[in-house]
């Protein structure tokens, strides 16, 4: 299967906010505030052409609350290692993070019983988007959530699976069920997969995962807002970057790359189900020091490996939002797919896994793009993309750089509807959770929404 210090410290910070950061969190059980157990209705499965089942949750705040039937229905996907939950924050059953509302609610917030109730569906981006009328799902790629929305493949993929085999799956179970045309929304990688899926990439054997990845110009028009079951209505991308943020010493990159050199999959939450407060205090803590070191020596125009270490924003988290984050968010992560982000990282292209085709599985470290190589290049060919795109960019140089977001904008072909905005004092990790998230971000997708 597939998917500036090089030192040990460096190699353990790089994995750790690859799990930690990329992604959004997972929360240990299914439940509402009151302890309601989730509908058995609102749980879907949707199979991908490999044969793996994808765990699917059409959302509401709690059983005795309604789907919103025959709405516009939205998909939210998250980043790497990460399941839904960092799409649905709110208290789960037995927890208590004491969480209060702040004294200046966002207007959509006020006088609303389930915030008063639980006080963390603030920063729910779901709940928003439900609470305005949309018809919210959240889904699990292959290897993440917990317990009855855990989905299966948790084996040594590639981001080209996700974008080739998961997105087909998830969305076309969504047109299924409600006979309309989704909105995708995803985070980071979440929103990198998307541009695999609106470029029409498949695999030249769509059975064989090893083999190369072609555009099909059939599924290009498809998917982008035409006809048919893998028809998307719009795409909002949450800091989900053309490639990721470069300058990434090579030596590095070759230690890492020996690391995750054979495939597998790393689970995570034997470890993060037992996270909280002992972990989100002092990683915070150490985030506010390096944003104050760093901002001595010029940041953010400093060494690429440590704008890593920025990608939490801690004056843009709530505390009991800090420890939902560390506690339920992270499930794991494959080799492959780190593999292939850190190829990225290298050479500012996002390719196909780079041991895709003939006789390339003996690869260890990426070939140096050139033209001609055989492979397929996502980052080259975003001019395929026609889909109305709401892009998100958070203003910090970290594991993104605003400039390698806003060029999925600048490359697309552009629609009517295409709007980016970069929402300031956010980083990463805390874009669609942060403090300024609810007055900020969620209204300008509200509005976005409305405008399709």
């Amino acid at each position: 299967m597939r998917g500036n210090k090089s030192s040990a410290i460096c190699i353990f910070l790089v994995v750790v906010l690859t799990t930690f950061v990329l992604c959004p969190m997972a929360r240990a059980g299914d439940t509402n505030a009151a302890g309601s157990e989730v509908a058995p209705q609102d749980i879907f499965t949707a199979r991908t052409a490999d044969g793996v089942d994808l765990a699917m949750r059409r959302y509401r705040p709690d059983k005795h609350s309604p789907l919103r039937e025959g709405a516009q229905p939205v998909i939210l996907m998250p980043g790497m290692a990460c399941n839904y939950n960092y799409f649905d924050v709110h208290t789960p059953d037995g927890a208590a993070y004491g969480a209060e509302l702040p004294g200046e609610l966002a207007p959509w917030a006020e006088g609303d019983a389930y915030l008063q109730d639980d006080p963390l569906r603030y920063y729910s981006l779901a709940y928003y988007l439900w609470s305005r009328g949309y018809d919210v799902w959240l889904a699990n790629y292959r290897g993440q959530g917990r317990g009855e929305v855990r989905s299966g493949g948790a084996t040594g993929y590639a981001i080209d699976e996700l974008g080739i085999y998961d997105m087909p799956a998830i969305i076309s179970r969504v047109n299924e069920v409600t006979g309309l045309k989704p909105v995708w929304a995803g985070h980071s990688m979440g929103g990198v997969m998307s541009y695999m899926y609106l470029e029409g990439a498949r695999f030249e054997n769509m059975e064989d995962a090893n083999s190369r990845v072609i555009s099909d110009p059939a599924l290009v028009a498809e998917r982008n807002n035409g006809d048919g079951p893998q028809a998307l209505r719009g795409l909002i991308s949450l800091d989900g970057p053309a490639y990721p943020c470069g300058d990434l010493p090579w030596l590095m990159g070759v230690l890492l790359w020996t690391a995750f050199y054979v495939p597998y999959n790393l689970d995570l939450r034997p470890i993060t189900s037992n996270l909280g407060a002992v972990a989100a205090s002092p990683v915070l803590a150490l985030e506010e020091i390096l944003y104050a070191v760093w901002g001595s020596f010029g940041y953010p125009d400093f060494i690429f490996p440590l704008n890593l270490c920025l990608s939490i924003n801690p004056g843009n988290f709530d505390g009991a939002v800090s420890q939902f984050f560390f506690q339920n968010v992270a499930d794991g992560f494959s080799s492959r797919a780190v593999v292939q982000f850190l190829d990225a990282c290298v050479n500012h292209k996002m390719r196909e896994d780079y041991r895709n085709g003939f006789c390339r599985f003996w690869l260890w470290c990426p070939p140096t793009p050139c033209t001609g190589d055989g492979y397929y290049y996502y980052s080259d060919n975003l001019d395929k993309i026609s889909l109305p795109s709401l892009i998100i960019i958070d203003a910090t140089r970290d594991i993104t750089a605003p400039g390698d977001v806003q060029a999925v904008y600048d490359l697309k072909t552009r629609d009517p509807g295409d709007q980016y905005h970069v929402i300031p004092g956010t980083a990463h990790a805390d874009l669609v959770v942060g403090l300024n998230a609810p007055c900020d971000l969620y209204p300008k997708i509200g509005a976005w929404l409305e405008s399709l």
